[in-house]
């Protein structure tokens, strides 16, 4: 295996969506990866659906876990930020009936870690994250539990209130949003899913932080997920202002991401992600006078509204702008036809120590593991269950330092199982990446 070094810039490399979408998967050899850094729901869930009416347990003293002293607090902490009624997921679980008529198919998401959906590990054997989506081993015990006790209801006047509106950004220094849209899927390979990118007008006229921001989605029940760029150079802006509206609709189609060179993430968003916020005093550098670009995720399990999507921005001329590190493999070569195919990398960040405050996964649709690993064994970030329609940033409860000349390991497993040739890295959809945009303390 050879070594190259990750080093640390300033711009992350755009994705391009020139090619065609595959849903196919990936296999097993191991190649030499190359590590470069340019870098400053629907969830309806799987397994057994049920359909028949809940009257079991419903009375009497129950002798298990009951839906409103145990189950509810779990479903209300980890679930009801998408599942209410005009959530993006496809149905409730507040009310009793709705979360036991849907007890089988609770367990089967949950035990797997389909749902909820958090890609990374949080059992605490690689970091802890903010707003984790995670539950304990002995969550998961509880509700199979209290399914197996015939789901009773408990005193349902302990069940926790439905969630409310949670509390929003208090310092809102602009607010940027989409044209007006109506989505369309891309079939056959993504007849429910429409990745959409809009060019923004500048928030500020002067280079500026953004410390924090709050999505607003139009359309609550299709919007999967939000990604906005701030774009590095001139001939950058000039790129997405020609590819906007050139199909005759607002916006431009765009795949893995910004679709333009030189673009740099500086927010992600996910459905149950209230407010965004980096680190006290630090932020994502916005070049002043300069657009940026939105990108929406759009999923049409519900359906295609007319949406129009906003986003508050909070701004701080004072605040530290974080310094990028993307370690990224850009020497794939994934086999056709193959189950598990894994492409790894050693390199490192360089002499002096690199305080990690935040981190941003990226692979396409083959991919499905991601590892970051320093020579130590020391866990980074580990995405056992990579999903690419739930991407968003994931801040460190505790920054990670790493030691100057580490070793810095990356591992990235495919399955290109139903594709035909060789896929190589590359911005389109056809293509796949394997990368982690780091957020590091200057």
């Amino acid at each position: 295996m050879k070594t190259r070094a990750i080093v640390i810039a300033c711009v992350l490399v755009g994705c391009r969506d020139d090619g065609s979408s595959t849903d196919g998967e990936t296999s097993g050899a191991e190649t030499t990866g190359a590590v470069t850094t340019v870098g400053d729901a629907s969830t309806a869930m799987p397994g057994e659906t049920t359909t028949s009416s809940v009257d079991e347990g419903t009375t009497g003293v129950a002798e298990g876990p009951t839906f409103a002293e145990d189950v509810a607090p779990i479903l209300a902490q980890h679930c009801w930020s998408c599942h209410v009624e005009g959530g993006i997921a496809p149905f409730s679980l507040v009310d009793y009936d709705s979360a036991a008529t849907a007890g089988a198919s609770i367990v089967a998401a949950t035990a797997s870690r389909y749902m909820p959906p958090w890609p990374l590990d949080a059992s605490g054997d690689c970091q802890h994250f903010v707003d984790e989506r995670w539950l304990s081993d002995d969550e998961l015990a509880t509700l199979a539990a209290w399914v197996d006790a015939g789901k009773p209801a408990g005193d349902l006047s302990l069940v926790p209130p439905p969630p409310g509106e949670p509390p929003g950004l208090e310092q809102v220094s602009a607010t940027i949003a989409t044209e007006p849209y109506t989505p369309e899927g891309s079939p056959p390979e993504n007849p429910l899913d429409d990745y959409r990118c809009f060019v923004i007008d500048s928030p500020s006229a002067t280079d500026t932080v953004l410390t924090a921001f709050e999505v607003h989605p139009g359309v609550v029940e299709q919007a999967h997920h939000v990604v906005l760029f701030s774009l590095g150079t001139a001939e950058a802006e000039a790129e997405a202002m020609a590819r906007s509206g050139s199909d005759g609709r607002p916006g431009y189609t765009c795949f893995g991401g910004a679709g333009v060179g030189a673009a740099e993430i500086v927010a992600a968003w996910a459905p149950g992600v209230p407010v965004g916020r980096y680190p006290d005093g630090t932020g994502a550098r916005v070049p002043g006078g300069r657009r940026l670009v939105l990108q929406m995720h759009y999923n049409l399990s519900a359906g295609a509204s007319e949406d129009v999507t906003s986003v508050d921005l909070e701004l701080d001329d004072t605040a530290v702008p974080l310094r990028t590190v993307l370690a990224i493999d850009t020497d794939l070569a994934i086999p056709p036809e193959t189950e598990e195919h894994v492409e790894t990398n050693v390199g490192g960040f360089g002499p002096d120590p690199v305080t990690l405050v935040a981190a941003f996964p990226h692979m396409h649709q083959l991919g499905r593991t991601l590892r970051v690993e320093l020579g130590d064994g020391t866990c980074v970030i580990d995405v056992p269950r990579w999903d690419f329609h739930w991407q968003q940033t994931y801040s460190f409860t505790e920054p990670v330092v790493v030691p100057g000349n580490s070793q810095v390991g990356l591992r990235c497993v495919y399955d290109s199982t139903g594709v035909a040739g060789e896929t190589n890295f590359g911005e389109g959809t056809s293509d796949e990446m394997c990368a982690v945009q780091f957020f590091a303390l200057p």
